[in-house]
């Protein structure tokens, strides 16, 4: 008798960070839920890996060379509106959550807290999908 293959949720991470892409890698192997389908290093990457990798989930770094991610984010909801992004940043500045939700990301995590804080977004991601 086959048994019914459970949806994983398809998560695409993009920063300019070799270091920090496979650290992700490593966090995702160990969340049964979600699976890390591809990594970019730049905004037009990005573009790019959305179009072939067709992810539910982007992890947007927010300070990159080039088209930083806040312009990215706003170039994939247009493009795919119905795909969610996750802005991660290093920085804490006044109002930036919101300048984040501006541009059509659905939530920010804070690389300090990444690997706290990230479960908790997944959580309410995969409890908005159903």
């Amino acid at each position: 008798m086959a048994q019914s293959a459970v949806k994983q949720t398809r998560v695409l991470a993009i920063d300019d960070s070799p270091e920090f892409l496979s650290s992700l890698r490593s966090f995702f192997e160990t969340i049964p839920d979600f699976c890390l389908v591809g990594t970019a290093r730049s905004g037009s990457e990005a573009l790019v890996r959305v179009q072939e990798l067709q992810p539910d989930l982007v992890l947007m770094d927010l300070q990159m060379a080039g088209m930083n991610g806040l312009e990215t984010t706003s170039a994939i909801r247009r493009h795919f509106p119905g795909l969610a992004v996750v802005i991660v940043t290093a920085h804490e500045m006044p109002g930036l959550r919101q300048v984040c939700h501006d541009n059509g990301a659905r939530d920010l995590v804070r690389k300090s807290r990444l690997y706290q804080d990230l479960p908790d977004v997944l959580a309410r991601f995969l409890t908005s999908r159903t």
